[in-house]
């Protein structure tokens, strides 16, 4: 599970808003190859040659359920999972105090209600409020507000939000983490971007054959089509395209919504497998 360090965090938000789809993007397709040990990734971004595109399918997000169901088709044991989601609450430049308030509804809203104590930021053009606990035994959550001064007038502010633990009840309890964040949201109306991320375990090293073969039943249960995909002899990642997926990364003209790895692990000995939509971030 990752572990957020405050005292680390000197960013601009901004800066990383738009970079973080492009940075994920290419960690999926080409740095794949780089990437290193299961550790703390990045948390939320948009690149500016990559446009998000949402779409309702049947009136409901159908993410988690097509995603659970493609990952029993991998053949992992279900080990983590995650869920990330940012989104612009207004386009303004927000005071410490105002930010305050923000962050108490926010805590309100995600049911932490005894939650008054914040970790603050404050540098000029940029004030930010975090807090990360245990929400139940093995399930972390962290949010995070943050509001930049624009170049001109009024500025921009943000939430993000992560949940990210080890289940108890799969997709319910992936549904359930999914409604308790757009509630953080809904307050002003907004509705996030979310990130999905699966990470199941397989004894052993697969072969070649093996591991195309598990990302193949992954993407044949999503309906996917394959974009682009590295391979070196210990990693396997394909990103995809399913039009049975509610949002797409469109980049250079090519839409992605789907991302499965299968990296083996020598230190335990076993493959570990990871399903994102719409894509995987960071490092796996």
């Amino acid at each position: 599970m990752r572990r957020f360090l405050f005292n680390s965090l000197p960013f601009q938000f901004k800066i990383v808003l738009l970079i973080l789809f492009l940075v994920s993007f290419i960690g999926g397709l080409a740095l794949a190859g780089h990437l290193l040990l299961p550790g703390p990734r990045q948390l939320f971004a948009a690149g500016k040659n990559a446009t998000s595109i949402s779409r309702a399918v049947d009136g409901k997000d159908q993410a988690p359920h097509l995603l659970f169901n493609a990952f029993i088709a991998g053949g992992a044991r279900l080990d983590t999972m995650a869920l990330e989601a940012w989104g612009s609450l207004n386009s303004t430049f927000m005071d410490s105090e105002a930010l305050g308030e923000m962050a108490g509804r926010t805590a309100a809203a995600l049911g932490l209600e005894k939650t008054t104590s914040f970790t603050r930021q404050d540098d000029a053009g940029f004030h930010a409020l975090y807090w990360e606990g245990e929400i139940q035994p093995g399930v972390a959550l962290f949010f995070s507000l943050q509001s930049l001064a624009g170049t001109g007038e009024g500025g921009e502010t943000y939430l993000l939000i992560n949940v990210e633990g080890r289940p108890r009840q799969g997709e319910g309890e992936m549904l359930a983490w999914q409604e308790r964040v757009k509630a953080a949201f809904r307050s002003w109306q907004v509705e996030p971007h979310l990130t999905y991320t699966l990470t199941g375990v397989i004894p052993g090293k697969l072969s070649p054959a093996e591991r195309e073969q598990r990302a193949r039943a992954v993407l044949e249960a999503l309906k996917a089509e394959r974009v682009e995909g590295v391979e070196d002899e210990e990693l396997l990642s394909i990103s995809a395209y399913s039009p049975r997926l509610p949002r797409s990364l469109e980049v250079a003209g090519r839409p992605v919504n789907a991302n499965v790895a299968l990296r083996y692990h020598a230190t335990d000995g076993n493959t570990y497998m990871h399903l994102g939509s719409p894509l995987l971030g960071g490092e796996y």
